[in-house]
């Protein structure tokens, strides 16, 4: 699992070919010793340099999913073998939510369509907003005095004739679909053809999130590559596993969610003011997180059991979610 402990930050300058100035800065991670992380970012400097000073342009701009992510680790969970491969880890990503990576523990997100709300019908459509009659209420009474069908009617008259029956309103329109059923008839079919597989299937909230429990994987196996690409997961979501050699489940909510907005710096702290700054934030986001869930259980399928190395990720990622609080997702 390439998680980085350590990140350094290295600056240069350089002039092109037609006498631009360019000033900028990179930051490289190591998993051994700032050290090394400031020993490569020292090195890549020195690429780009030479790089704008040949005129080939700025290079070693990467988007989501191109190299291990900067962020803050919190937590790891150490594996077998080698030492300094851990069997998970707990980062803090850009926006401040805490993330699961495990090395070998087999997560996939898979985003689904949200459907518009159906907006109720207009309270003109009821027939308790009509306005009151004041003769319909004389020709009940009339009709409720015991008279004679004709004298009944004979008076009727006097209030007007008797309007038609209002029609019935229209039925409520159909339930709108849910926008996860596609995504979960691909997962049925799936498992049909993977009877050996098991599978825990959680509702986030914008998609499914499935925990893959009968055996272990790594990003970079054929038969996890296949399933990712089989049941919809992101392609940048399956690159950037790959890259940092680890699957990845969001333990905690989106700050926008709960009305928090996004951590004030970014992480590597490049002062103690910084990291301070950070820490008030992440006292205010925990706090704020308390009435929400990250995702809901839904079901397990399959016929598979259970790996034993999945239990200890499996019941971490359902606490930390409170996969089963009931609570509003965020």
């Amino acid at each position: 699992m390439l998680i980085p402990r350590y990140w350094s930050r290295a600056e240069s300058q350089a002039t092109t070919p037609a006498g631009k100035f360019v000033r900028f800065h990179v930051w490289r991670g190591s998993r051994s010793s700032p050290a090394e992380a400031q020993s490569l970012a020292d090195e890549a400097v020195g690429r780009i340099a030479e790089r704008i000073r040949a005129g080939a342009g700025f290079p070693e701009r990467y988007a989501y999913g191109d190299r291990p992510l900067r962020e803050e680790v919190v937590g790891e969970f150490p594996g077998a073998a080698p030492a300094d491969a851990p069997e998970a880890a707990l980062t803090r990503n850009a926006y401040g939510a805490v993330v699961l990576n495990a090395a070998r523990v087999f997560f996939i997100d898979v985003d689904v369509e949200r459907a518009d709300t159906p907006q109720p019908p207009g309270s003109s459509s009821s027939p308790s907003a009509l306005p009151a009659d004041p003769m319909a209420a004389a020709r009940e009474l009339v009709d409720a005095l015991p008279l004679p069908g004709g004298v009944k009617s004979l008076l009727g008259g006097f209030f007007g004739s008797k309007p038609a029956r209002p029609a019935a309103p229209p039925p409520p329109p159909p339930a709108p679909a849910d926008p996860a059923s596609a995504a979960m008839d691909r997962l049925r079919r799936w498992m049909g053809s993977h009877s050996d597989w098991r599978v825990r299937v959680y509702r986030t909230h914008s998609g499914l999130r499935y925990l893959v429990t009968h055996a272990l994987f790594a990003p970079t196996d054929p038969q996890a590559q296949e399933a990712m690409a089989a049941l919809g997961a992101d392609p940048q979501y399956i690159r950037l596993c790959q890259v940092q050699k680890s699957f990845r489940a969001r333990l905690t909510p989106k700050p926008w969610r709960i009305g928090m907005e996004n951590p004030p710096v970014g992480f590597p702290y490049e002062s103690a003011g910084d990291e301070a700054q950070m820490r008030a934030w992440e006292g205010r986001y925990e706090a704020a997180s308390q009435g929400r869930a990250t995702c809901r259980f839904v079901e397990e399928m399959g016929g598979g059991a259970e790996h034993p190395q999945v239990t200890p990720l499996r019941t971490l990622h359902d606490e930390r979610t409170r996969a089963t609080s009931g609570l509003p997702l965020a």
